[in-house]
């Protein structure tokens, strides 16, 4: 006896990435029963009354045979619907015509209603990516979920809305079947194009943002340390009493943020995607996240974790900036669960049967007060005791205060300082960090990196070359403040944005002078008794 299984491909979702799944369909004589196995999650054996009725309700008939599905490999948990088109293309293989080879490079993602309509979900994009970088030619997607994954170039994307679609698509030669995708593709595309134009036809580019670094007066220097931050990709701190613009600065950093590249926009794109934020019909994402979690916020929401092994916000600020406001109000173990990702670019998270290693290379700009009360070396008389001023600022360890680039002191101005005329807009700067950000990306054409906070002790002695004066300088510094590895390397990288920023090839005295001078606070706060 001849025994034939129907292998489909099709994948769930793995962390930010997608995970290739085969879908065995064997269809025998014998009483009718329907079974899933292969280590199914309850969502993927609920998978069995969605097919079967969306076969019924599609036109087609449901075979009263013995049906068994393998889900190979067998040894990982499968959770998620995306499994529901592949077992019912599997069920209904003889409706079409096409060779295995075909269905060799081809892959079937989306979840089924019970009238057979193919609903959009989260994640898509995620498991395309992954399915484009193992060479399927193939993806057969739900029909709302085309945009996000429109810009893929490696992978044949087909927008399906129903079983019934996906069957007429797939009884079609193959010149007739290109045609036609086309046409869909150029009419999605239409539609919400038309849908953007309509949003923003009377709306006119405005000269400034909401949040502008021409509206926040004085600290000039603050302003710098901002530009710099952006530029570079380096973690920032600022301290200064209650209303000086600590807050006002950090929102308006999020307008200066380099565009991202393509690669970076993808990236960010499957995170989003992979936790559902992605709006109906938008491509890929092409800003930069900033993230705002309440200083409330718990451990497992931050660095991410739990049951599930869910992101947290340092993913979801992956390529852009972490705001926390109110640093020490943060519980401890939260602020030093930032080590590994601050350091290390990333977020690794292990539970019995599986470990997830999640993205997280973001800017950790925090902002703080100087004591419990806020107003310590202000206008204002501070009435914190000594003991309560240290407990406040031990909140923030060593190791955290180590992986720190700038600290910046936010003080108050003047009445006079609120007419001057220094002041700049934030699309100005955001053109300086654009070219500083254009040096780097040409430095770093031929590496994994993007910005001068990501170099590699390897990288930092090739770019970041010193001058006799400046090395003796370098060395003075080093000697007398008794910096750590980490925090002489890094005083390096910010000297070489720094000079990015002047458009200058070489690292001189003035370079590294400017960069120490934003450890002042630090030794101003945090070392004050040595």
């Amino acid at each position: 006896m001849i025994v034939i299984i129907n292998k489909i491909k099709s994948g769930i979702l793995n962390g930010v990435g997608g995970y290739l799944i085969e879908v065995e369909v064997d269809i025998s004589n014998g009483l009718p029963y329907f079974s899933v196995v292969g280590l199914a999650g309850t969502q993927v054996k609920e998978s069995k009354e969605r097919v079967r009725s969306a076969i019924s309700n599609s036109g087609y008939k449901f075979p009263l045979s013995r049906i068994i599905v393998n889900l190979s490999p067998a040894d990982m948990k499968k959770d998620g619907s995306y499994l529901d088109l592949a077992i019912c293309m599997g069920i209904l293989r003889e409706k079409i015509n096409e060779e295995e080879n075909f269905f060799d490079e081809t892959a079937f993602l989306g979840e089924l209603s019970l009238d057979g309509q193919i609903k959009s979900m989260k994640g898509i994009i995620s498991i395309a990516i992954s399915f484009s970088e193992i060479n399927l030619k193939n993806l057969f997607i739900p029909y709302e979920n085309y945009m996000e994954c429109s810009e893929l170039k490696n992978i044949n994307i087909i927008p399906v809305k129903s079983v019934r679609d996906c069957i007429n698509i797939l009884k079609m030669d193959k010149f007739k079947r290109k045609t036609y995708i086309e046409e869909r593709v150029e009419d999605i595309k239409k539609y919400y194009r038309k849908i953007e134009f309509n949003e923003g036809k009377n709306r006119i580019e405005d000269e400034f943002y909401e949040e502008d670094f021409y509206f926040i007066k004085g600290n000039q220097v603050a302003k710098r340390c901002a530009e710099i931050s952006v530029a570079g990709g380096h973690n920032i701190l600022m301290i200064g009493p209650p209303g000086t613009g600590k807050t006002m600065i950090a929102k308006a950093m999020k307008n200066i943020l380099p565009s991202p590249s393509k690669e970076e926009s993808l990236d960010i794109t499957r995170i989003y995607s992979t936790v559902g934020k992605l709006y109906d019909g938008s491509g890929l994402i092409k800003e930069r996240p900033f993230r705002s979690p309440h200083h409330s916020s718990t451990l497992v929401s931050i660095v991410g974790g739990g049951v599930n092994a869910t992101l947290g916000e340092v993913t979801l600020a992956h390529n852009g900036i972490l705001f926390l406001d109110e640093f020490p109000e943060f519980g401890r173990r939260t602020i030093d669960s930032l080590r590994q990702p601050i350091e290390d670019g990333k977020v690794s998270i292990s539970r019995l049967n599986r470990s997830i290693t999640y993205p997280a290379q973001f800017i950790l700009l925090a902002t703080m007060n100087a004591c419990p009360c806020g107003y310590f070396n202000s206008s204002k008389s501070c009435v914190c005791r000594a003991s309560d001023i240290d407990r406040y600022r031990n909140k923030i360890s060593g190791p955290i205060l180590d992986r720190i680039d700038i600290f910046c002191e936010i003080s108050e101005i003047n009445f006079n300082e609120f007419n001057e005329d220094k002041r700049v807009r934030s699309r100005e700067i955001g053109k300086r960090v654009e070219y500083a950000k254009d040096i780097q990306n040409i430095r770093f054409k031929n590496k994994c990196i993007s910005s001068n906070s990501q170099m590699s002790p390897k990288d930092v002695f090739i770019y970041c070359k010193l001058s006799g004066q400046a090395e003796k300088m370098a060395k003075d510094i080093y000697d007398k403040y008794k910096l750590s590895n980490r925090s002489y390397v890094r005083m390096l990288k910010l000297s070489r944005t720094i000079a990015d920023l002047a458009g200058e090839k070489n690292i001189s005295e003035k370079h590294i002078l400017e960069a120490f001078s934003y450890k002042r606070a630090y030794y101003k706060y945090f070392r004050s008794k040595e």
